[in-house]
């Protein structure tokens, strides 16, 4: 038996844990414990930790009060056990009818979320959402809005898993609406996360980077292992779904170091499949199968099966790439009837993608046919989905826009019905209530002007911006082209201008299809955006060709950047989005001679300069004088 809990038996046969506490003062400080955990104030990052602190408040039970019993009971459920998901669902059935028959409302909704947690691990996450439903559920009779918040948060987790992000998403932020009313900082904080997590699944990329960014920092100027871990972890799957696998890896292993540390080995093991995948993804399918021996276990001793489809997955993969197809097919199609039954569309397609290739490998055509058949339906089916996700969050805001605007409403109704009364009893004072009246009435108005022009303002940026690449559209780039020209003129100052068009780009189309054409074209403006500096500026003219203005800069200084972003461009890692899929571009660029160019004039010039680029070979940069073209 550990030290620890020997200690903790003979302590509680003599009366004496942490000292002998009048039952009054004990049933206060079990109160004031067990709610500082339950708030997150008091946050262990072992599991050492977390049993110590479970033991304390068990010590502090009052004997004969089923209620505080109960209390802790449900708390150890959801923080304290770590054994198999069979022991937990039978521990929170017995909470539920002890909880059913006190009477105990806040007890049966958190042993509903318990049992659902413990059924995730034992089948899948779907199987998981009865029981979180009816949590919420019975929170919301009782209008209990923290327990509705916490019950949204699992549900949210849940339907995150099955690929249902955009539906994730609105139960986070409503989830974080409700911590915030019932003043829950420690929750809220924890519940960026979920939101981080579901901007990555939904591909905002931008937004759960900045989420994620702050919580990592939060948690290490806190020194906050557990929250550095989450974070490390979850920027480890936003770089490696963007297709960076070495930024991805090091903070999958900076992850894993705290993971050991805090003794987190359900998290482990998940680093171990993600680190899999990255290797997966680089070709490293000896390597990807060492991080999937080490995951197989973690997962195992935790009693987890709700990731048995992705180490199918991964272990397939590996084996395909090392060119054991008969071994990778078995597995695929393990790894296949769990995929179909959780109804992860985005895995099931790397499944079948992959699959193809291994019938290809071993000449069986009409297999390989059949599975790219599939594929083909199975993309349709993920854009469905994505314009369904768009219209799910679209209908979300209108909503919230509509309860925010009808709550102002009844807000300013209530507010002039008291004002009214108040005119009725203080006659004298009128003239006092018609200048209040006219301020709100005045700031009302003002606050409607400046919700309309901003209205605007986001309409006209929306105008100027290419709706694929997210930079500017032709109309505004030339726009900007024109503007900083014109100050050029005025100063005397060089300006370049560089076209940049991408290669055999209808190549690309053609072998890949236009879904994986679109998503190259959005890298290479992600690409440029990070070679250019501050002041330079970058816009789709359309198709595959691309504008960059350079203000202040000479034809000898232009040629430079034109090859940083041919280098760009180039070593752009698009295996993700399509094996063996490698770009180039051709660049031309040309220097305004003030006396004779305006822009239309200077574009063709750099135009003419790209297509001798492509002229020569392509993938080279090419600059074009005036003289040049006489």
């Amino acid at each position: 038996m550990p030290r620890f809990a020997l200690i903790l038996l003979l302590c509680l046969a003599t009366g004496r844990v942490f000292g002998a506490v009048p039952p009054a003062d004990q049933a206060a400080a079990f109160d004031r414990l067990a709610g500082q955990l339950e708030r997150g104030e008091i946050a262990p990052d072992t599991r050492a930790g977390t049993l110590k602190v479970l033991a304390q408040i068990k010590s502090l039970v009052p004997a004969g009060d089923p209620r505080r019993e109960l209390r802790y009971e449900y708390l150890y459920c959801v923080l304290g056990l770590n054994g198999p998901p069979e022991e937990g669902i039978a521990y929170a059935e017995k909470g539920l009818q002890a909880a059913r028959r006190i009477g105990y409302v806040e007890a049966e909704v958190n042993f509903h979320f318990c049992r659902g947690s413990n059924q995730e691990a034992l089948t899948t996450p779907r199987d998981a959402l009865a029981d979180y439903e009816a949590g919420i559920e019975l929170a919301r009779r009782h209008e209990n809005q923290r327990l509705v918040a916490d019950g949204l948060t699992w549900r949210g987790s849940v339907q995150s898993l099955l690929g249902e992000h955009a539906l994730a998403l609105v139960d986070f932020l409503e989830a974080q609406k409700f911590y915030e009313s019932v003043g829950a900082p420690s929750e809220s904080e924890q519940n960026l996360f979920n939101i981080a997590v579901a901007y990555r699944r939904l591909g905002e990329e931008t937004q759960a980077r900045d989420y994620l960014g702050k919580l990592l920092a939060i948690g290490e100027q806190r020194h906050d292992r557990q929250q550095q871990l989450a974070a490390h972890m979850q920027l480890g799957f936003l770089d490696s779904e963007s297709g960076d696998q070495p930024a991805a890896q090091q903070h999958f292993r900076k992850a894993l170091a705290l993971a050991r540390a805090t003794d987190s080995q359900w998290q482990a093991a998940g680093i171990h499949l993600g680190l899999a995948q990255t290797y997966n993804l680089q070709g490293h399918y000896a390597k990807a199968l060492a991080e999937l021996a080490l995951a197989k276990p973690g997962f195992e001793r935790m009693g987890d099966r709700s990731n048995r489809d992705m180490v199918l997955l991964q272990t397939a993969e590996a084996h395909a790439g090392l060119g054991q197809h008969a071994q990778a097919l078995d597995e695929f199609a393990q790894a296949e009837k769990l995929l179909q039954q959780s109804g992860n569309l985005r895995y099931l397609a790397e499944l079948l993608d992959a699959r193809a290739r291994s019938y290809e490998a071993l000449g069986r055509l009409g297999a390989e046919a059949a599975d790219l058949r599939r594929l083909v339906k199975v993309h349709k089916a993920l854009d469905r989905k994505a314009h369904s996700d768009h219209a799910t969050l679209m209908n979300y805001q209108f909503q919230t826009a509509q309860r925010e605007q009808e709550n102002r409403r009844l807000a300013a109704d209530r507010a002039l019905k008291e004002q009214q009364l108040q005119s009725l009893e203080r006659v004298r004072r009128w003239q006092r209530l018609a200048l209040v009246l006219g301020g709100v009435l005045m700031l009302l108005l003002l606050w409607l002007a400046a919700r309309e022009f901003r209205r605007a303002r986001r309409l006209h940026r929306m105008a100027m911006t290419d709706s694929l690449t997210g930079i500017a559209n032709r109309r505004r780039i030339e726009e900007l082209a024109r503007q900083a020209l014109a100050e050029a003129r005025a100063q005397g100052a060089p300006l370049s201008v560089v076209v940049l068009d991408v290669d055999h780009f209808k190549a690309v189309n053609d072998a890949f299809g236009h879904a994986v054409g679109d998503q190259v074209l959005v890298r290479v403006a992600q690409a440029c955006r990070q070679v250019l500096r501050p002041q330079d500026m970058v816009g789709r003219l359309g198709g595959e060709e691309f504008l960059i203005v350079l203000p202040g800069t000479s034809l000898d200084a232009a040629m430079p950047i034109a090859e940083r972003l041919r280098r760009a461009v180039e070593t752009l890692p698009l295996a993700n989005l399509a094996p063996g899929l490698e770009i180039t571009a051709s660049l031309g660029a040309a220097e305004v001679e003030h006396e004779v160019d305006d822009l239309p004039e200077l574009v063709r010039r750099a135009d003419t300069a790209m297509y001798r680029a492509k002229d020569a070979g392509r993938n080279r940069s090419e600059a074009l004088t005036r003289a040049l073209t006489v």
